[in-house]
């Protein structure tokens, strides 16, 4: 990382990783708040209304730096990037089968089938299909690269994408996600220097332009949700074209957050995602049992219409605290970081035993 316009790139990126790390919380803790009977039906809507925007922007800016990611041998793409995906979703995949298999679920979903803990290396079925994903979309744009050109990419992307968030389904969470946000990774791959140009210089009509463009599409996503019980976001291709939108609107709003002084945190968050992700809905799930203790308080009834947003915040700030908290210790610290006897050494390696912290091995700036 080289000179100031390249940092204030990498933590307005970082930046809109946070923002969709949040906002992934923020959906788990409706889910479970909701289902638990703890928090208002509203709040599954406006999670509905979310969907044009959480995955596309974690998608989005995950492939802004796989452009030069992809043309590394397979040995390295895999020491670097793919190891530490396919690591954390094997270990991770186990320690919720075990949490949830001693400690009930109080949103009543079940991760305790042997069966999906065994097909979860090719059909993952939990909240951790983010990393399978990812690290499909990485193979698949470097077997592609110099073989397909890109604009047949996005644009056969593009109608999967339709296709998927109208009425295709496979079944699974992991490859409905796979059909519907591949065009976002290819997006920020291969039209990077286009949207780092426009987002550290927007021009003023540009960004008019597409913030009312955004807000009006949002404004009318929204009331359609909110005011028909049908899941109608599935039935619609044109869910596409607002998550565009959405994704133009929310790189501004990232980058001018994490710009102002009060919410530079929001960086720090999106340079840590992958403790946060793989940890915050054992947290969420927990911080729910105990609040189900307390139901028919009246001071949790009055915190009901705000209570998603005061366990997503809460289950992030422990997931983060518990990664700084182990991620020295034996054994423990091997959920956030790949050993080198499974990633395999660099160049020049010899040591046995020794791993790749996480922080070096997440997409960045290269």
């Amino acid at each position: 990382m080289v000179g100031v316009a390249n940092q204030t790139r990498v933590d307005w990126v970082d930046g809109a990783k946070g923002i969709a790390i949040l906002l992934v919380a923020l959906a788990h803790a409706v889910q479970w708040t909701v289902l638990s009977g703890l928090a208002p039906e509203l709040w599954n809507k406006i999670n509905l209304v979310f969907i044009v925007f959480r995955m596309p922007l974690f998608f989005l800016a995950s492939g802004l730096f796989a452009a030069s990611v992809i043309t590394r041998t397979w040995p390295t793409l895999w020491r670097t990037r793919l190891s530490l995906l396919v690591w954390a979703l094997l270990v991770w995949t186990v320690i919720r089968f075990g949490y949830f298999s001693l400690l009930p679920n109080p949103a009543g979903f079940d991760e305790t089938n042997p069966i999906d803990l065994l097909l979860a290396p090719v059909r993952p079925s939990n909240g951790l299909w983010f990393l399978y994903a990812l690290a499909l979309f990485f193979v698949a744009a470097k077997l592609m690269r110099g073989r397909i050109d890109w604009r047949v990419q996005i644009g056969g992307a593009a109608v999967l994408s339709v296709l998927f968030f109208a009425r295709a389904d496979t079944g699974n969470i992991a490859w409905n996600g796979i059909g519907r946000y591949f065009v976002f990774f290819l997006l920020g791959c291969y039209l990077r220097e286009w949207i780092i140009a426009f987002v550290n210089r927007p021009s003023r009509f540009g960004a008019l332009g597409l913030g009312l463009g955004f807000g009006a599409a949002f404004l009318a996503l929204a009331g359609v949700i909110l005011t028909v019980d049908a899941r109608v976001p599935f039935i619609t291709g044109t869910l596409v074209l607002v998550s565009l939108l959405a994704l133009g609107a929310g790189l501004l709003v990232a980058r001018f957050l994490v710009d102002s002084r009060a919410m530079g945190w929001l960086a720090y968050v999106g340079r840590n995602t992958l403790p946060i992700y793989v940890g915050h809905v054992l947290f969420v799930s927990a911080l729910t049992s105990l609040l189900l203790l307390y139901r028919g308080e009246a001071w949790l009834d009055r915190l009901g219409p705000v209570l998603p947003v005061l366990v997503a915040g809460g289950a992030v700030a422990a997931s983060l605290l518990f990664w700084r908290l182990v991620r020295d210790l034996p054994v423990l610290r091997y959920g956030f970081i790949v050993p080198t006897w499974f990633a395999g050494r660099a160049p020049g390696v010899t040591s046995a035993g020794q791993a790749e912290p996480a922080e070096r091995m997440r997409p960045r700036s290269e």
